[in-house]
């Protein structure tokens, strides 16, 4: 074999290779290319705390406020998923995911991975993947397709220290147990179902890799929305535009309730909602005067009549989109 070519086998090996243990940080960063700003130390996108805090107070609506842009303007069209079972729903869910991936055991396979972290003096699978959980992060963890049977990533214990590592709740695409013990601690879970048995035969494969829920494809780094309702993952590089879509809307939403109630129903729908609703320039003004002045109360830029005619979002704002 000549060296040309033993170093060739040697760099094709290296990605997979590096999957069993993890994304190194230049690959994290080589397949988030779209992301500009500051990164972790392991190379994820590091969305800003205070965007992170924009998200949480805005009424994040999984159709209206991230969904709908994510697909009509960005040509995201998988990143949301639904079907699950919620613990402490009302919390929500924001962060930056950690990614895990789970496949079916192997013998041959998992004695490798794990002999690897055995001589390293480092603990078994879901432990040591925790380990490396850091505050603001999400874990969200694919347990070989979403197994619930032999599928558990954590109990009580664990799920508590999970939530204590990060300040978050978490996402699994397979299942939890000790749910009595995991629920009264308040923070939000997504699981896919509970199941009264200890980790089943399955092999950590991939940490801080590309991993699927559902029908989403998930990236580390990607921004965790989770409310009643499902869960969006939203690419990095988007989420200061969404959360800006989704404090304009949401105030333009609260303003029609109110508007809805307080005239007892007497009010068109027309005259508000729909696409080339609020055709009424009274009706316009007071609109747009609600929602800038709720801006400005948030310490945020007001919106101009420009920016509201040429959004292409799904939802009603003040002046009909042209």
């Amino acid at each position: 074999m000549t060296n040309r070519l033993a170093a060739f086998l040697v760099a094709a090996a290296v990605p997979a290779l590096a999957q069993m243990d993890g994304f190194s940080k230049a690959q994290v960063i080589k397949y988030t290319p779209d992301w500009t700003g500051e990164r972790l130390e392991d190379g994820r996108p590091k969305v800003s705390d205070a965007l992170l805090d924009r998200l949480r107070k805005v009424h994040m609506t999984s159709e209206e406020a991230a969904w709908g842009p994510l697909r009509l303007i960005h040509n995201y069209m998988h990143q949301w998923e639904g079907n699950w079972k919620i613990l402490n729903p009302e919390k929500g869910l924001v962060g930056r995911a950690f990614t895990v991936q789970f496949m079916p055991g192997r013998p041959e396979v998992s004695r490798i991975i794990e002999g690897e972290a055995s001589a390293k003096g480092l603990s078994q699978h879901n432990v040591r993947m925790m380990d490396m959980l850091r505050p603001g992060d999400v874990m969200v963890v694919d347990m070989a397709g979403g197994r619930v049977e032999d599928g558990v990533i954590a109990g009580d214990n664990l799920a508590v220290a999970v939530w204590a590592r990060t300040g978050n709740g978490f996402v699994v695409n397979g299942s939890i147990r000790d749910q009595e013990g995991i629920e009264p601690h308040g923070f939000p879970v997504y699981c896919k179902g509970v199941w009264p048995g200890v980790f089943g035969d399955l092999m950590m494969t991939g940490i801080n890799v590309p991993i699927r829920i559902g029908e989403v494809t998930v990236m580390p780094g990607d921004v965790v929305v989770g409310d009643r309702e499902g869960v969006t993952f939203v690419p990095p590089h988007v989420v200061e535009e969404i959360a800006a879509n989704a404090e304009i809307y949401d105030l333009a939403d609260e303003w029609r309730m109110e508007k809805f109630i307080s005239t007892k129903g007497q009010v068109r729908i027309s005259d508000l909602y729909g696409r080339i609703a609020m055709r009424d320039p009274a009706l316009q003004k007071e609109c747009a005067e609600y929602v800038n002045t709720r801006m400005r109360e948030r310490g945020i830029s007001p919106v101009a009549r420009q920016q509201w005619e040429v959004r292409k979002y799904s939802g009603s704002g003040c002046y009909p989109r042209k």
